[in-house]
């Protein structure tokens, strides 16, 4: 019997025994079944969709965002496409999606664009989107790092018009990713800006909104993302070893450039609005009396270093956020063989490898196509006289003196670059990478097949992320040890807390990938207490084996009460890699469990509600959701509001505890429905 087999053997049996000490206790004690029946586990399926969804994209991504273009309160999707023109997909609310781009949008489709956020910012009515980017093109093609400008599109009539200037948002610097958020609490949005951390450009910045304009006020707001200090270097450092982790440089390169990103969240004792900047390292703030505070020593949270994505929900169905802490290390040399006469190879370069390189045979005609996009030429050196080539993609053969040697060229090693030699005297040849940091991606294409595949110096790529799970108890996280098929090392990038199966608790979703390959996604399913088991096959949200992934966005699409997953399989660093990446829709293919789905319309409070939370109690179970715009990294999930009620027919008592202060409270709600909650003035149902 193989490992999947056995393990799907367990989890029938399992279940099966749980199912029997349910019955037995439904049957002495009946009251339990009224109390406990939310927490059977039921079966999460999904089914691809895009095909029928008519989505048919691939590129690179970073990032993707569920919105509502049009205000008719289906939820249509943003997808910037990185270095590619975007994608705007209108929900025909058919189950089909059409892509409008070029009717509601133009603008430069090669600009470096990054996460993006809907939200009602000017509070007319419909939903503007805000737009990070990173870089701009120069005249001779060359990238110029940190000179791009924000992007802000305001909603005109369901057309975007780019106006970030004239509202004083058209920030330069590595961008990264946005979040509205109200920091004083006045019914206007303002934006936090998370920018990577470079000298000269632009840090992690605030914009107050004033008088129908922003003005930075990062100075004056008390938020800084500050640098590693060698204390905190040396407390990770500790903490690894004790622990038995050695994924430090792992983890610092990874969180070197683009795993910036920023969320809201109650976690301090005295509940007021929190902000987890993920960063190098993450750092946590309160917000205030109108100011962010550095609360992060308090909290005394392991592990926060190369954090990649973080889901804060309530695990354990106790009333307080708990965190899974996703890490993904994946800037690691490997290399696969697609076909006898091709293969694709990514090679970091590290002074710890100076000779991390691959070997082969190969006659006749090579094709080399190089990555990633913003790989400059002069960079790669062949031969052992250092020739560059044209472009990125050309062709070498054995009996081209420019690319013979005996062995790597010297002037490669001098400026830390790569090195692409054939060695007649061996017959092989021989490509390294010679840099101390930056890797590279190539796909090569022969003639005649690749023979003799032989890698040198360095580590072939394994899952090694070490997640954690910490949960809330009083005023401290502890760390939840993470067992058995959950509690592999993991690759992945992106992570969502949501119940998919309406059954009261959160799951987790999370987008996974290898530096070459795809690997498949991993989905978790709550037993109600905060235990979770590894669903077989993600429930058929594994994904597609193309590309690298990218990030996940939640939204129920069709509106059918159950959430659905969108996927996209183009994470940044731009390179051929992700370029073949699809966008994915996974349709939640339901139960018979019931639900209820809000959107917050604020009148005193901004008019997304974001800041506020929720509270449903039904059937003697109480759940809290916090509308946060529905941002995590580069990616924003719908921002309705869904709650799984298992088998209960009504929302017994709601409570809404709005930004302003102002709290609501509504009775006997019944379920299966999407309704409006309009700040001090009652509930209404959204037209299906």
């Amino acid at each position: 019997m193989n490992v999947t087999m056995a393990r799907e053997r367990t989890r029938k049996i399992t279940c099966k025994h749980d199912l029997l000490i349910l019955a037995v206790k439904c049957f002495i004690l009946p009251l339990y079944c009224l109390v406990s029946s939310h927490s059977i586990m039921a079966e999460i399926k999904f089914e691809e969709a895009t095909q029928d969804a008519r989505i048919n994209h691939s590129s690179s991504t970073y990032g993707a965002s569920w919105g509502d273009i049009n205000g008719d309160g289906w939820p249509d999707l943003w997808v910037g496409n990185h270095n590619s023109k975007p994608s705007m997909y209108l929900n025909n609310r058919d189950g089909t999606f059409t892509n409008i781009i070029d009717k509601v949008w133009s603008g430069n489709p090669g600009a470096d664009k990054h996460g993006a956020a809907w939200a009602d910012f000017d509070n007319d009515g419909d939903q503007d989107l805000v737009e990070l980017v990173g870089a701009s093109t120069n005249e001779d093609g060359t990238l110029c790092i940190g000179c791009g400008r924000n992007h802000l599109y305001v909603n005109q009539g369901g057309v975007l018009e780019e106006k970030a200037k004239a509202y004083g948002l058209d920030q330069a610097g590595l961008a990264r990713s946005p979040l509205w958020i109200d920091v004083d609490r006045d019914g206007k949005l303002d934006l936090v800006t998370v920018n990577t951390r470079r000298k000269g450009l632009s840090p992690t910045s605030v914009f107050m909104q004033k008088n129908k304009r922003f003005k930075d006020a990062t100075e004056a707001s008390g938020l800084r993302d500050s640098k590693w200090t060698r204390r905190d270097k040396i407390l990770a450092t500790y903490r690894n070893l004790k622990r038995f982790e050695f994924t430090t440089k792992t983890s610092f390169i990874n969180s070197h450039n683009h795993l910036e990103a920023a969320q809201l969240a109650r976690i301090s004792k005295n509940d007021d609005l929190d902000l987890v900047l993920l960063s190098s390292p993450t750092r946590i703030f309160s917000l205030d009396d109108k100011e962010f505070d550095d609360e992060t020593s308090s909290y005394k949270i392991p592990g926060r270093n190369g954090i990649s994505d973080v889901a804060i929900e309530d695990f354990n169905g106790d009333g307080k956020n708990d965190m899974y802490l996703l890490k993904g290390p994946f800037l690691e040399s490997d290399v696969i063989r697609v076909s006898a006469n091709e293969i694709k190879a990514t090679l970091t370069g590290r002074r710890a490898n100076k000779h991390n390189m691959i070997t082969f045979r190969a006659k006749g005609t090579l094709e080399f196509r190089m990555g990633p996009a913003w790989l400059a030429l002069d960079r790669i050196f062949i031969g052992a006289n250092g020739h560059h080539p044209d472009a990125l993609t050309f062709t070498l053969s054995p009996d081209d003196d420019v690319a013979r040697g005996p062995g790597y060229a010297k002037l490669a090693e001098k400026n830390k670059s790569l090195s692409i030699v054939y060695n007649p005297e061996k017959a092989i040849w021989e490509i390294r990478n010679l840099s101390s940091a930056v890797y590279t991606d190539f796909t090569i294409k022969a003639d005649q097949a690749i023979e003799d595949l032989e890698t040198i110096g360095f580590i072939p790529f394994k899952e090694r992320g070490v997640d954690t799970i910490l949960i809330r108890q009083d005023d401290k996280f502890v760390p939840m040890k993470l067992k058995g098929d959950i509690g592999g090392d993991t690759s992945c990038y992106s992570i969502v807390a949501a119940d998919f199966d309406n059954d009261m608790d959160v799951d987790l979703y999370m987008v996974c990938t290898g530096p070459v390959a795809n690997i498949p996604n991993r989905l978790f399913e709550n037993d109600g207490d905060g235990n979770f088991r590894l669903v077989p096959d993600a429930g058929g949200a594994a994904g597609s084996h193309m590309g690298r992934g990218d990030v996940a966005a939640v939204a129920d699409y069709n509106r059918d009460g159950f959430l659905d997953i969108f996927v996209t399989n183009g994470t940044d660093p731009a390179g051929q890699f992700s370029d073949e990446g699809p966008h994915q829709l996974f349709r939640n293919q339901g139960n018979n469990n019931r639900w209820i789905e809000i959107d917050l319309e604020g009148v005193k409070s901004n008019r997304d509600g974001i800041g506020a939370s929720v509270v449903v109690e039904a059937g003697g179970v109480r759940q809290v959701r916090e509308q946060r715009g529905g941002m995590h990294r580069i990616t924003q999930n719908h921002q309705r509001l869904h709650f799984g009620l298992g088998s209960n027919n009504q929302v017994d008592r709601l409570v809404v505890n709005w930004p302003s202060g102002t709290v609501q409270e509504i009775r006997n709600i019944s379920a299966s429905r999407i309704v409006t909650i309009r700040e001090q003035q009652g509930l209404s149902e959204l037209d299906n």
